[in-house]
């Protein structure tokens, strides 16, 4: 098991707007962008785990990272634009705006080198016995 942790650092007033309201979201469905921080002892606590492994990494949003940092941009913006139905009423703004807005955001990664913290915690079953 693994989860993803939501910290975007380095937001713009464009991306904070995207983002806030992705969290709103989240939140309104009951979804816990924070359950990364209790995973470790939640998984230590259930006493079903063994080897339980934690690791934190970078995702950089920058063209200074070449390739990858340029497929990092177009994920992230891939991955609003596929919550465009969703967003554009929230937002409040026309189709039209919301493209604009999504360009803006992935320039505000661009020039503010915005990056997500990654968590992954793991472990395995333990063995009868």
């Amino acid at each position: 098991m693994s989860d993803f942790c939501p910290v975007l650092h380095r937001r713009g007033p464009i991306s904070t707007k995207i983002f806030d309201t992705i969290c709103e979201i989240q939140n309104s469905r009951n979804l816990d962008n924070n359950i990364i921080y209790r995973l470790r002892s939640l998984f230590e606590e259930s006493g079903k785990l063994e080897d339980i492994n934690e690791e934190k990494n970078v995702y950089n949003y920058s063209t200074e990272d070449g390739k990858l940092g340029k497929a990092a941009i177009d994920n992230i913006k891939t991955a609003i634009h596929s919550m465009k139905l969703v967003l554009i009423p929230l937002l409040e703004v026309t189709p039209e705006k919301f493209e604009e807005m999504v360009e803006v955001c992935g320039k505000e990664f661009e020039d503010n080198k915005s990056y997500h913290e990654i968590g992954r915690i793991y472990g395995r079953k333990k063995q009868n016995g």
